[in-house]
């Protein structure tokens, strides 16, 4: 492993007890309380802000891994949730963290915090949700998906072959012309998910690049993964868990979100005015702020 610098991301490669490699970069100081950060879909753990100042007066470090086929890490075909909820485990014993740690995820990224501390509640003490999804495959949660969703996931389970070449082709995009490619997708958004990503352009830019190496396999299996059954309950998490979502959210309207927060047993909800999708990057200081202390 590289040398940690407290004052810049590092990246770092575990090898698993199955031999694959899992890579992750760690923001802060590897001697402060950890927090496992579960990225986006087609994204990367490169895809928060270093900012190494408000991670020491925290006392807090970032541990951002990839999923299987994103970045460093190997490719899994048959990921799960829970499997990979069961990497992030070996990824902590293989750090020496013994402690619980806290957990966010943002995007489709907070199913795969939620299976982390549904799957193991002994190493999980707190957890974030940040414009999180539901689970597409489970039928509970399938009944208060939106009609989009619904075609969505129709799309992915129906005609696999077809969102395989997508991802194959966007990945071509992504490697070859990043710049492009992102200015592409930023005409697409909605008016809150576009300001914010032009402001940050570069970040997002460079962590869908790696989000979406590997030929795009990792996205397609993380899509599979997140279309079938996910393997664990949302009732089992115990940790306490808090919900962030921006009322102005273009991929994922809140209108479900307090469905969520009350499967988590009344979790506290914030619905931001005015927020899109990308609100953890504008809000990353309180978010923060709100996990030290729940681990304090």
């Amino acid at each position: 492993m590289p040398h940690a610098d407290a004052n810049s991301p590092t990246p770092l490669t575990i090898r698993l007890p199955d031999g694959r490699l899992l890579g992750l970069t760690r923001y802060g100081n590897p001697a402060h309380r950890a927090v496992v950060f579960h990225h986006g879909f087609g994204s990367s753990g490169l895809e928060l802000a270093a900012d190494a100042a408000l991670l020491a007066r925290l006392r807090l470090q970032i541990l951002a891994p990839d999923r299987p086929g994103v970045g460093q890490s190997s490719v899994y075909r048959r990921l799960t949730f829970p499997s990979f909820a069961d990497d992030v485990v070996a990824m902590l014993d293989a750090l020496e963290i013994r402690e619980p740690v806290g957990v966010m995820g943002w995007s489709v990224g907070g199913v795969h915090a939620l299976a982390l501390a549904a799957r193991h509640p002994a190493r999980v003490a707190a957890g974030q949700l940040l414009s999180t999804c539901l689970p597409l495959g489970e039928p509970a949660a399938y009944r208060h998906l939106s009609p989009l969703w619904k075609a969505l996931r129709w799309g992915q389970v129906s005609f696999p072959w077809l969102n395989r070449t997508t991802f194959l082709w966007l990945s071509r995009q992504w490697q070859r012309h990043p710049d492009r490619t992102i200015d592409w997708f930023i005409r697409l958004m909605f008016p809150a998910e576009k300001t914010v990503t032009r402001r940050w352009r570069a970040l997002l830019r460079d962590a869908a690049v790696q989000g979406f190496a590997h030929h795009g396999r990792g996205v397609f299996d993380d899509a599979q993964a997140w279309c079938r059954p996910p393997g664990f309950l949302i009732e089992d998490v115990r940790a306490p868990m808090r919900l962030w979502h921006g009322q102005a959210d273009g991929v994922w309207a809140p209108g479900n979100i307090p469905y969520l927060a009350e499967r988590l047993g009344g979790a506290p909800l914030r619905l931001l005015p005015g927020q899109g999708h990308m609100l953890y990057l504008e809000n990353w200081a309180a978010i923060l702020e709100e996990m030290a202390a729940l681990l304090g």
